[in-house]
């Protein structure tokens, strides 16, 4: 896990996948975006407040949350704005993640959800496999100009689908017949990653 705040000046090099918690007093953004195989959360304390002390919690369930971060001392400042950045490197496989935070005697933010899915170097995940039902692919959030393509056994291309990172993104039965496909991630011009798909009847 790291913990530190980003100056204003980088405060933007992180892809958006606009995943908000609602709003606290003195925050102006609470945010979650998968990044690799990492949860990051950004936040931004608007200028004119501060706490003591800012504790980050996860859970699993949205139920039973544990303490997986602090950053000690006096947080925020009267003015100007400050931005905090923490990444979770541990999060919880294949599922939605949920993150709080609370800001010293400011009190709690309201939780923020965010699904995560191992991807691996491909960039993304699809399931069931086979799949005689729907089937669904999840795409890093790393790639932000992404498009699903899928291609048959003769090489025809049977879907091409812009996919928004982050998110489940679901096909039917009825686009495909039995047989053997490729999917592949497609960034801009580069192909991410490619896997075999069966589909079954």
């Amino acid at each position: 896990m790291k913990i530190f705040r980003i100056g204003l000046g980088i405060a933007l090099f992180l892809f958006a996948i606009d995943l908000k918690a609602q709003d606290h007093p003195i925050l102006s953004y609470f945010k979650a975006e998968v990044y690799g195989n990492q949860v990051v959360l950004t936040w931004n304390i608007s200028s004119g407040n501060n706490c003591n002390g800012i504790t980050i919690y996860h859970s699993s369930d949205s139920i039973n949350y544990s303490e997986i971060g602090n950053i000690p001392g006096i947080c925020g400042a009267l003015d100007e704005d400050e931005p905090y950045r923490f990444t979770d490197e541990n999060p919880t496989e294949n599922k939605l993640n949920y993150y709080k935070l609370k800001l010293g005697n400011q009190g709690f933010t309201t939780p923020l959800a965010i699904l995560y899915y191992e991807t691996q170097e491909s960039g993304f995940v699809f399931f069931p496999n086979p799949s005689s039902d729907e089937i669904s692919v999840f795409v890093n959030g790393y790639y932000q100009n992404s498009s699903i393509v899928i291609y048959d056994a003769n090489g025809k291309k049977v879907i091409e689908q812009n996919v928004t990172p982050g998110t489940l993104v679901q096909f039917t039965p009825y686009q495909f017949e039995s047989g053997n496909y490729i999917i592949q991630l497609v960034d801009g011009n580069s192909v991410i990653g490619s896997q075999k798909m069966i589909r079954i009847d």
